[in-house]
């Protein structure tokens, strides 16, 4: 495997939380997009991060999806132009997810030649947000969704095949994500 880069999509607008939600604490403080990023960086460089710049401990590329707010497609767009072009293959994760960065070692160790390697999560649904993506497999089905604006981020998955895509059962909480105060509250944050 080449070079892995990461991107953190972070532009969401917590509607259903009714306040910022990456900017919650853990017990050590840290930010909810803190713990992301720092999970992310240990397996994956750059971080690019999409979404209103804001403070963090470990230095990232910011960046904005256009138009501003128009949902993971786009920002996974604009994620994807920042990527440097050494790159092989890049991590996508889910801001509001502060375990998804533990499902990537094993995403890395599935991919093989495959298009994408995704977590499935609890439903059995695959997370388009917790995945490993060929970059240039990635690139060329991204380049028929235009600005990607409000198009949905699971129809990239749908678009890469037939090209491989695996995926593995998610054993690490990867896809629990923080939408309500009940989430935060049952994954350490407030």
């Amino acid at each position: 495997m080449g070079s892995v880069a990461a991107i953190v999509i972070a532009g969401g607008e917590s509607r259903r939380f009714g306040a910022d939600k990456l900017d919650l604490r853990d017990a050590q403080r840290r930010t909810l997009l803190d713990v992301t990023v720092h999970g992310v960086a240990q397996v994956a460089e750059p971080v690019i991060v999409v979404g209103p710049e804001r403070p963090l401990a470990r230095s990232v590329t910011w960046v904005r999806e256009s138009p501003p707010g128009g949902g993971p497609c786009a920002a996974l767009i604009a994620g994807v132009a920042a990527v440097p072009s050494e790159a092989t293959h890049v991590v996508v994760l889910a801001g509001d997810a502060p375990r998804g960065a533990d499902a990537v070692p094993a995403l890395l160790t599935v991919i093989d030649d495959g298009a994408a390697a995704t977590v499935l999560d609890a439903a059995g649904r695959e997370q388009p947000l917790t995945a490993v993506y060929a970059l240039p497999h990635l690139c060329e089905v991204l380049a028929s969704f235009g600005d990607g604006a409000n198009a949905s981020v699971r129809s990239v998955l749908d678009a890469l095949r037939p090209r491989t895509v695996i995926s593995i059962i998610d054993a690490w909480g990867a896809c629990d994500d923080i939408d309500v105060a009940d989430d935060a509250a049952r994954l350490g944050f407030s």
